[in-house]
């Protein structure tokens, strides 16, 4: 599954609310951690369930989209329009942040019943 480049309010909120499940991307291309974690991100994806919308901010060109945001790399997953989970930085291996990733949201999903592969 390919990354969708968020560049609007509208184009954010209308997915987080068509999809049930939403993992976002918040990346800056001037950050080495950030473009790392941006390829363990797209592992990431290919793993998951197909019903799960993958997007990407980059914070640089989109300051107004990543509300709450301070540190990059970070990621969130949204349940049903709401944050069910967030991770801020990363480990800097890229197999050790994957492992990582998928374990803590396959907990939350188990934690929410969410019957979603990751």
């Amino acid at each position: 599954m390919s990354l969708i480049e968020i560049n609007s309010r509208e184009e954010l909120f209308r997915a987080i609310k068509s999809n049930d499940v939403v993992i976002i991307e918040y990346y800056n291309l001037d950050s080495h951690e950030s473009k790392k974690f941006s390829r363990v991100v797209k592992l990431l994806s290919r793993y998951a369930d197909p019903r799960i919308l993958f997007l990407r901010i980059n914070v640089g060109k989109n300051p107004d989209l990543s509300e709450g945001v301070n540190e990059i790399p970070c990621i969130r997953v949204y349940y049903k329009g709401k944050i069910i989970f967030e991770q801020k930085g990363s480990f800097g291996k890229e197999d050790l942040d994957l492992f990582v990733l998928r374990r803590s949201i396959r907990s939350v999903f188990h934690g929410f019943n969410i019957a979603f592969k990751i």
